[in-house]
């Protein structure tokens, strides 16, 4: 078996595709599937057939929905290219090529068919993941099923690839069984240098002493993406920048569906008032680690694998998430569980794949989920068809990747029912806290009204017609008279207040609209009064660290 060394020239892992070679060798099949949608995978795969000493003397075709079928040439000096297979036709040529090409599936496959059985052969089929052709789908697997393990394609060394978005675009659980599955990882740290200095060298790009710093800033970026942040980034700016490429990245994220970047405070906990003993843990167990990395390490301390934060609605939970992602100077990932249940059963757990694939890549990087009770639901019953089971299949994956020893990325949940979580998800070895968010107390809401009325989130502070002293005044009393309220609603009194002097048509907020701003406000004293014991017992119940129960913003308000 072929195997690559790192030269100048070839600097990609081929470790994937030497894996899938060693695979096919010991005959444990004839069909591979490589599920990726960087397009530079497809070229490396195809130069790798084209030069590996497994496949000398192998003629090599390709087959795609809109070049159809054709076959690898080479020219006088190696060039090698494609060239259409043409239907044998008694009749002359017709002046549109395409007429005489192989462009329909089912056809290329029964060409193909002999072809495999009667000499070493290799054919690359790309792309042709479409569900919703059910014709199509059913003729490929019935070729990929007859082929894989047959006699005579065994005998001359025949082989055939699969390159799809993901398995479960063209094969079913049947057909999985037979093939050899492959997902190329996305790039590593020297892949990325690689293509960073490459694509600098043709583009006549000054870095600036920048590699390192995009090297960590382009993690979890596939091949094609990469190369594509930096043209971009030099064509709009006429340089590469960490920053550009960060935003470049987190388009390219998003396109994902599932994921996205979620996007920081300015400021940081400063922006958020109220919860120190929160900030504090964040602060010591995970900002200080990252400091002291290297002493850390001496102790065999490693970060935290997961906590999750739980309360009722309001009190600053994914904001919590956006202020860490300053904080820690880490990417934060935002994980997304509405388009995760796909109507195309088994699909699911395949994104989820992917989108656990990405996080892993970039880290170490936080994996937030809000509403972390759908994704982590206590599961029920053996399993069965549907949306439930569906749900319950992407549970026991979660669950298997929280337990993973291996698993680099720090994940972060929210959740107002805590209640609802299975419990073998908030075990010790998945996920380490239990973080109760709740009303804050008198201080904290005091906290809170003043980062709204100052700059502190990264707005212009509003203008007061208080002194200093005034001030000081009217958010004490304020806080006092508002021991109903949760964060969210703090946020939207100062707002009211702001509009009721807008509509004043005054340029400053006097205090007058503070307090016509909080009499506006309608809360059931007595429902929020049992809603707040409801979340002390479970503070109670599920806070795995004693000291989160000692702070002032766990205990009963008085109203």
């Amino acid at each position: 078996m072929m195997k690559h060394k790192k030269t100048e020239q070839q600097t990609l892992d081929f470790g994937w595709l030497e894996e899938i070679l060693a695979k096919r060798v010991s005959n444990y099949s004839t069909v591979a599937c490589v599920a990726t949608s960087d397009p530079k995978r497809l070229l490396q795969l195809k130069a790798y057939v084209a030069v590996c000493r497994d496949f000398a003397g192998s003629d090599i075709y390709s087959f795609n929905p809109w070049n159809g079928l054709e076959q690898m040439k080479r020219g006088d000096r190696g060039h090698v290219y494609f060239e259409p297979v043409k239907i044998q036709a008694t009749e002359p040529p017709r002046r549109d090529d395409s007429i005489n090409r192989i462009l329909n599936l089912h056809l290329a496959l029964r060409c193909m068919d002999e072809i495999l059985r009667q000499r070493r052969t290799v054919l690359i089929i790309e792309y042709v993941d479409n569900p919703r052709d059910e014709e199509k789908e059913r003729v490929l697997l019935y070729a990929l099923r007859a082929w894989a393990h047959e006699p005579q394609l065994l005998r001359h060394g025949s082989f055939i690839v699969v390159v799809a978005g993901s398995f479960s675009k063209v094969l079913d659980e049947l057909t999985r069984e037979c093939a050899i599955l492959s997902c190329p990882p996305l790039p590593h740290a020297g892949e990325r240098s690689y293509i960073i200095n490459d694509t600098a060298r043709e583009l006549s790009l000054d870095l600036k002493g920048q590699e390192e710093g995009l090297v960590t800033a382009t993690s979890g970026l596939n091949l094609h993406q990469l190369e594509s942040a930096l043209r971009e980034g030099q064509q709009r700016a006429g340089e590469v920048s960490i920053e550009r490429v960060r935003e470049l990245k987190n388009d390219f994220i998003k396109n994902s569906e599932i994921l996205e970047m979620l996007e920081p405070v300015s400021g940081g906990f400063a922006s958020l008032g109220g919860y120190q003993s929160v900030k504090d843990f964040v602060l010591q167990n995970i900002v200080q680690v990252l400091k002291e990395e290297e002493r850390a390490r001496r102790l065999s301390l490693s970060l935290p694998r997961g906590f999750i934060l739980f309360g009722p609605p309001g009190t600053g939970k994914s904001l919590f998430a956006r202020c860490l992602a300053t904080e820690v100077n880490l990417p934060v990932i935002n994980f997304r569980t509405e388009p995760l249940i796909s109507k195309w059963l088994g699909e699911s757990g395949h994104r989820f794949d992917d989108a656990i694939r990405i996080a892993e890549q970039m880290s170490p990087a936080i994996l937030f989920v809000d509403e972390v009770d759908k994704l982590l639901i206590k599961r029920s019953g053996d399993g069965g068809d549907g949306a439930a089971g569906e749900m319950r299949r992407v549970t026991n994956q979660v669950l298997g990747w929280l337990g993973d020893k291996n698993r680099k990325s720090i994940f972060v949940g929210a959740t107002n029912r805590p209640q609802d979580l299975d419990e073998a998800a908030i075990r010790a070895g998945r996920i380490d806290y239990m973080i109760p968010m709740l009303y804050p107390d008198t201080e904290a809401r005091k906290q809170i009204l003043r980062v709204h009325l100052e700059s502190a989130g990264g707005s212009d502070s509003v203008p007061l017609q208080l002194s200093a002293q005034g001030k000081d005044e009217l958010l004490d009393y304020i806080a006092r008279e508002s021991g109903s309220f949760s964060g969210a609603e703090l946020e939207s009194l100062v707002d009211r207040a702001k509009r009721y002097a807008f509509m004043d048509g005054s340029e400053t907020v006097a205090t007058s609209h503070f307090m016509r701003a909080l009499n506006t406000f309608h809360i059931d004293l007595e429902s929020r009064r049992q809603q707040e014991e409801v979340y002390l017992q479970l503070a109670r119940e599920y806070a795995t660290n004693i000291e989160f129960l000692h702070e002032r913003f766990v205990q009963p308000q008085s109203y």
